[in-house]
């Protein structure tokens, strides 16, 4: 197969004979008709019936033009994919993260990335979740890494994993000798909890939910200590014995001794961890190699 034999086919069957066609092409009729005749000698078979005016192909000759078809397509494509390489060398991509989103589960994927894509510049918007999905909204940012909101009509979601949250103490605390159950999560009823210092994630953060949950289980008997946009200054407060506090779990897969993570009979609800982008504004490429980047980054550890 040459990249002349489908150009001839569609000359002859254009003009409706072997003669028009080279004329037209501006071959000899003999060499134009000698090339046809080597394609049907390696086939095996004709490829034109040509008892019929305009001449037609055979069944067999159907076939060839249609794989020959097929492997200009896949030529095309293949330097259409390698045209948007050589396009991926310079760029940006702007991401909106928590910081924990970013400590956790972005860093671990930025390191290849940047190897893979030097010339590419990474823009990180971190604020809280409610702001993220509106940078999204807005095209602010390529993408957000949030968490499951109120849905937007004008966001496309892609879920990336479901993470669990658990309360967490210091190894300090006396509460830790209520706790009941065997495994390294033990368990505590809610009533036990009355009374207890609590540090709370500020309106905005996508852990209210759960915060809103824990006070319905204890009839809001807990003493609020502080406010904080930042999960890891909630978990330095528990460390130090200021207070509980609500911890996602890639939090507890950190060995950290001075904490004891525990759960609730009463349950907390999972989160699901979820990538958002606008449908207005259309995903760039390099975007897109990140996106799946972090999808199968999320397999692996969720």
């Amino acid at each position: 197969m040459s990249e002349m034999d489908l150009e001839y086919i569609r000359a002859i069957l254009k003009y409706g004979s072997i003669t028009a066609a080279s004329k037209k092409i501006y071959i000899s009729q003999s060499a134009l008709s000698q090339h046809i005749i080597r394609i049907e000698k390696k086939l095996g078979v004709e490829i034109f019936n040509r008892d019929f005016k305009p001449i037609k192909l055979t069944e067999a000759g159907i076939i060839y033009k249609k794989s020959l078809e097929d492997i200009e397509k896949l030529k095309e494509n293949t330097l259409l994919k390698i045209e948007e390489i050589n396009k991926l060398k310079i760029g940006e991509l702007s991401i909106g993260s928590t910081d924990y989103q970013t400590y956790f589960f972005l860093s671990k994927v930025l390191k290849d990335f940047n190897e893979d894509y030097p010339g590419i510049k990474i823009n990180l918007l971190e604020a809280k979740t409610n702001q993220l999905n509106t940078f999204a909204l807005n095209g602010l940012c390529d993408f957000s890494i949030t968490y499951e909101t109120d849905r937007f009509d004008d966001l496309e979601s892609i879920n990336l994993y479901r993470e669990d949250v658990y309360l967490a103490m210091s190894k300090e605390n006396k509460l830790k000798n209520d706790l009941s159950g065997k495994g390294k999560i033990k368990t505590i009823s809610a009533k036990k909890l009355a009374g207890q210092n609590i540090i709370r994630m500020k309106k905005g953060q996508n852990l209210i939910l759960q915060y809103q949950e824990l006070d319905e289980f204890t009839d809001n008997s807990l003493n609020t200590v502080f406010e904080t946009d930042s999960i890891f200054i909630a978990e330095k407060c528990v460390r130090e014995n200021m207070g509980l506090a609500i911890l996602p779990e890639k939090m507890l897969k950190e060995k950290k001794d001075d904490l004891i993570y525990f759960k609730l009979k009463e349950g907390l609800s999972s989160r699901t961890a979820m990538i958002n982008y606008s449908k207005n504004h259309k995903l760039k490429t390099i975007a897109k190699i990140f996106i799946d980047r972090l999808k199968r980054y999320a397999k692996e550890e969720f």
